[in-house]
């Protein structure tokens, strides 16, 4: 199973492949964190997670290299002008 490069080129395919080879206890994960409890989306209806959402979780856990990281925040309006 070759390592995707970036976080795009994971699919669900290759998430059940990956964690069906890393056991048992990897298989349990994945099925725990898609039957997980979801905050009910913005009219109070309860949601399922979605792939985005699994895919994020698997890289964070397996694949950490290859999660987005955090851009550095612009200081805001605010700040611009107290520093004058």
């Amino acid at each position: 199973m070759e390592k995707p490069s970036n976080i795009k080129e994971i699919k669900l395919d290759y998430i059940i492949a990956y964690v069906q080879n890393e056991g048992k206890w990897a298989v349990e994960w994945l099925k725990e964190l898609v039957n997980k409890e979801m905050p009910p989306n913005k009219n109070g209806k309860p949601r399922k997670i979605t792939f985005i959402e699994i895919r994020q979780e698997f890289v964070r856990r397996y694949m950490p290299e290859l999660a987005p990281q955090a851009k550095e925040k612009k200081p805001s309006m605010y700040d611009v002008i107290n520093g004058l």
